[in-house]
């Protein structure tokens, strides 16, 4: 246990102090001894629903600035229309997530018309259902009034803490959310709320168990269903859990066991099975005949449990980190692996995607966070700081531009730490020669031709190949893992500010445009405000300056 002899009240960061706003605490709720509390929340505007009658999307003050949710997003209604666009609105909507374009091929395929005509799932009142899966539901004894006299923005909380879920609003008292659920046979991995259906009558949330159970909730009707009951689909717990950006139904998991699976919360499960890939470690991607069922693709990724996934901001790209070390670059569209990194030492926990889809940044088991390029293929920096595994990372939207990019990291040592990049300071070690950099790019462009030709051999096989016609996509050849750099061959960046802010060790950060949340192992969770707009309207630079605790 990290022991901290005062609890940190605040940090002063290059642009200004950074204080503790709201510190949130179930003390009555145990923990769960090795899953960790993750927290997300979402903002919605009343007031503006109210004089648009729902036209539009509201401001936002989540984990995504305004201009790229609206580039992402186009000018979709937060409604809850249907499950997929209409058929002129995927033709027309050239830039919008929800397009068939940007969901590609593979899985518009069995997912974007057969959600048009699909049967809704039966959803139940989990507070009068009968399964043994829920315990008990415990709601705040003046919700009606709380949600009657909703006028302008709501900002909700939601968490996992042992074998519950919660529900709050920022800002609330801890001990009085608006509901609390308890289950009784798994415990919640990991949850997420999805943004597109968000509205004041509606919230779509689901959430992974560690046994595999997943479960969609709409915590303002209490409507809820179970995906996944008794493994129909896939017996091991779920690691990760995220909507597709743009999709109002469908979500991906990842599972313990090296897998992750696409599903539709409005779909049926069915039973499925996968043949071993002939590669131990190999991307398998593979479609089940029947296209009306869950799941609606399956991928193998590996023999070691997957950590962690994220999507890149144009939807093309995923990036998935492993138990193995290896963080894999996944083309989403047409479900190919384009190439695979190996970490420094140990498994990957974490990973992410800047705003500008340029860089990906991972954490570890090797203490370190690592910086890649996705547009040369290569890794950037490496970033020493931690003293322990490293548990979350994630860039801060709203501190970077085209030049210099601000992010930040916390890990198992109760630290988090605030990184400022630009790579045009970034500087090799001077153990790298002239004659070292040329035998290093050699070594890389003969690398880059071996695998160009192996992701040409797969694209042309599979040239012409319906998706509906074949249960496996993907062809057996698959671009080879690239070793660590040498330490001597890396540029190290160091923190531009490191404190301890937590008791425990941290498991998640999440940078909104008020406040940074952070969480623990046993439960905490702390909302740190940013500084105010008059010292902190510059974005980041390049230079460290270190930390001060309050």
């Amino acid at each position: 246990m990290i022991t901290i002899t005062q609890d940190c009240q605040g940090f002063v960061a290059t642009e200004g102090e950074y204080t503790l706003q709201q510190d949130i605490f179930l003390d009555q709720v145990p923990a769960h001894p090795v899953i960790p509390t993750y927290v997300s929340s979402v903002s919605v505007k009343y007031k503006d629903y109210q004089n648009s009658a729902g036209n539009g999307p509201p401001p936002l003050k989540d984990s995504t600035p305004i201009k790229e949710i609206n580039h992402a997003q186009g000018t979709k209604s937060l409604g809850r229309a249907a499950t997929f666009p209409m058929l002129h609105d995927i033709s027309e909507s050239s830039q919008g997530i929800s397009s068939y374009a940007t969901i590609g091929p593979s899985l518009a395929a069995s997912v974007g018309l057969t959600s048009l005509f699909s049967g809704k799932r039966k959803k139940n009142n989990i507070a009068k259902t009968n399964s043994t899966f829920v315990a008990k539901i415990t709601t705040n004894e003046n919700l009606s009034k709380i949600l009657a006299n909703r006028v302008n923005e709501d900002v909700y909380v939601f968490w996992n803490t042992g074998k519950t879920f919660t529900w709050s609003e920022l800002g609330q008292k801890p001990n009085e959310p608006l509901s609390h659920i308890s289950f009784s046979k798994a415990s919640p991995t990991s949850h997420d709320v999805n943004v597109l259906t968000r509205s004041c009558d509606h919230l779509d949330v689901i959430i992974g168990f560690s046994t595999g159970d997943i479960i969609w909730f709409n915590p303002l009707s209490n409507k809820y269903c179970r995906l996944n009951k008794q493994a129909i689909i896939k017996d091991s717990a779920v690691t990760m859990i995220r909507w597709l950006p743009g999709s109002e139904s469908q979500f991906m998991a990842s599972f313990q066991d090296g897998t992750i699976v696409v599903m539709d919360k409005d779909r049926d499960d069915n039973t499925f099975s996968v043949s071993i890939p002939p590669h131990e470690n190999g991307f398998h991607p593979t479609k089940p005949k029947n296209g009306r069922h869950n799941p609606v693709s399956h991928w193998h990724i590996g023999r070691k449990p997957v950590t962690a996934f994220a999507f890149s901001p144009d939807l093309q790209h995923t990036a998935v980190v492993a138990m193995d070390g290896g963080l894999r670059i996944i083309d989403f569209r047409n479900e190919r692996l384009i190439d695979t990194f190996q970490s420094y030492f140990g498994a990957l926990n974490c990973v992410c995607w800047s705003p500008d889809g340029r860089y990906i940044l991972t954490g570890g088991q090797d203490d370190l966070v690592t910086i890649w390029s996705f547009k040369d293929m290569k890794i950037v920096a490496r970033c020493q700081g931690h003293q322990s595994y490293v548990t979350g990372v994630a860039f801060d939207p709203w501190r970077c531009d085209e030049r210099n990019y601000r992010f930040g990291s916390v890990g198992e040592d109760a630290k988090l730490l605030l990184w400022d990049f630009s790579v045009g300071a970034l500087h090799k070690p001077k153990a790298v020669t002239e004659n070292s950099k040329g035998s290093e790019q050699q070594q890389q462009q003969q690398q880059q031709q071996q695998q160009g030709h192996a992701l040409s051999s797969i694209f042309q096989s599979n040239r012409g190949q319906h998706p509906q016609q074949s249960q496996e996509v993907n062809s057996t050849q698959e671009p080879l893992a690239r070793p660590p750099e040498p330490r001597a061959r890396v540029a190290m960046l160091q923190p531009s500010l490191a404190v301890a802010i937590h008791q425990e060790p941290l498991a998640s950060i999440t940078f909104r445009e008020d406040a940074i949340m952070t969480s623990d192992r046993r439960g905490h969770i702390k909302i740190w405000k940013r500084p105010s707009s008059s010292t902190s309207d510059t974005p980041a630079s390049g230079t460290t300056t270190s930390g001060t605790s309050l």
